[in-house]
């Protein structure tokens, strides 16, 4: 049976990735930080990057962002740039939601969500 790979419904799209955030418990920091990704970081630097999670510790002041990148020069430019995506994240919540981005490399679809 042949899949359907034509365009897709925004409204599919959206729901299923509203269904995956309800099921993995993310945080509403989290839920912000990705819907709102180009905004903060810009177009440029979002067509290569996504966040994946914010992870905390003991406390909510060890914010960890896992940033997932599409390549390795990719990555190394991403690396030079992690305090200024520190500082537009901390503009973006107002606060230091961030304190720390580690970087996966690996690709990325975003419309596997």
């Amino acid at each position: 049976m042949l899949k359907h790979t034509g365009p897709k419904k925004i409204g599919s799209i959206i729901e299923r990735y509203v269904l995956k955030c309800m099921k993995s418990k993310m945080s509403r920091n989290e839920i912000r930080l990705i819907l709102n990704w180009n905004i903060i970081v810009g177009t440029e630097i979002a067509e290569y990057t996504r966040p994946q999670k914010i992870v905390y510790a003991q406390n909510i002041n060890s914010g960890v962002l896992y940033l997932v990148v599409t390549n390795g020069s990719k990555a190394l430019e991403v690396q030079h740039m992690i305090s200024l995506i520190m500082e537009k994240i901390t503009v973006f919540f107002g606060y230091k939601a961030v304190y720390n981005i580690k970087i996966k490399q690996e690709s990325i679809d975003f419309f596997g969500i």
